[in-house]
């Protein structure tokens, strides 16, 4: 089911007309027949109003709309594969792209994958350079002079699959619309740059996400720890049905909110879970804040 058809049925599930609808979110009723209709999708504001209202995840809502890389079928790709022997510390610099996956592979390579549906020339403008030691991979993901940053960012989907049997600690650099770590097992991934959204799926280890900007995160099936390592930014984040998790403040003028907007950690936490659970969210840095939706 596409956003479209979704929409329109979540929406007479509520028993609501268009018009009360975009009362509700604050939008024209001519939106939300271009939305229904198939027309076009709303911007990620609207999309969390819509996600908030029906309680829906975002991921959910736009199941069929994004990540199609998972499907293949993208009109243009260009794949790197290189061979791994060993655990490595991988270091990822792949700059600005509209989505980033990170996910396991079976195989013993490494695989880089970039793909679109509109920049045809492709494999001549994105390329990967690969430096490789005993204990470290340098994965650059450099573009050509003629790929603007406005392109990438609407335009290029980067797929990477770490070896199951290698996968170690994962360094990233973007500057992504949507981040998605997904069915894997490692020691660490650490995120430095810029992510509207982080959607962490069927994994476990520790996940830092280093950024200045706000950004929306989705958690589903998580063991281990999050770190939300913010400055001068607001995050959002949801939990799916049955994540078992514990929310620990450990930064200066930072706190945890309730989608009622009630502070739920208004203070530094410094003692440990009374009960075991799957998965620590800790809030670092400075006057940040983090709502639970």
């Amino acid at each position: 089911m596409n956003f479209a058809e979704k929409l329109k049925e979540l929406r007479k599930q509520k028993g609501i007309s268009q018009e009360q609808l975009a009362e509700k979110i604050y939008v024209s009723r001519q939106a939300i027949t271009k939305w229904e209709s198939g027309n076009g999708i709303p911007d990620i504001e609207n999309l969390l109003s819509i996600s908030a209202l029906f309680n829906e995840s975002l991921d959910s809502l736009l199941s069929e709309e994004k990540s199609l890389i998972s499907k293949h079928e993208f009109l243009y790709e260009s794949r790197t594969e290189y061979d791994l022997d060993s655990p490595k510390k991988i270091d990822l610099k792949i700059g600005v792209a509209h989505e980033v996956i990170i996910e396991k592979t079976k195989d013993e390579k490494i695989q880089l994958i970039a793909a679109s549906n509109k920049l045809s020339y492709l494999s001549q403008q994105v390329k990967v350079k690969i430096v490789e030691d005993k204990r470290r991979m340098d994965v650059v993901v450099r573009r050509s002079a003629d790929l603007s940053d406005i392109a990438a960012e609407e335009n290029l989907f980067i797929l990477v699959r770490i070896p199951e049997k290698f996968v170690a600690d994962v360094e990233l650099n973007s500057e992504v619309e949507n981040l998605k770590i997904r069915d894997i097992t490692f020691d660490a991934v650490e995120f430095d740059g810029k992510a509207k959204n982080a959607f962490i799926t069927n994994s476990c280890g520790h996940i830092e996400l280093n950024t200045n900007s706000n950004i929306n995160v989705e958690v589903n099936g998580v063991k281990g720890k999050i770190d939300l390592n913010h400055f001068h930014a607001i995050s959002k984040i949801r939990f799916a049905e049955g994540q078992n998790y514990y929310l620990k403040n450990a930064g200066r003028f930072t706190r945890f909110v309730g989608n009622d907007g009630r502070i739920l950690v208004g203070k530094r936490v410094t003692e440990d879970p009374a009960e075991p659970v799957d998965l620590i969210v800790e809030l670092n840095g400075w006057k940040a804040e983090t709502q639970i939706l």
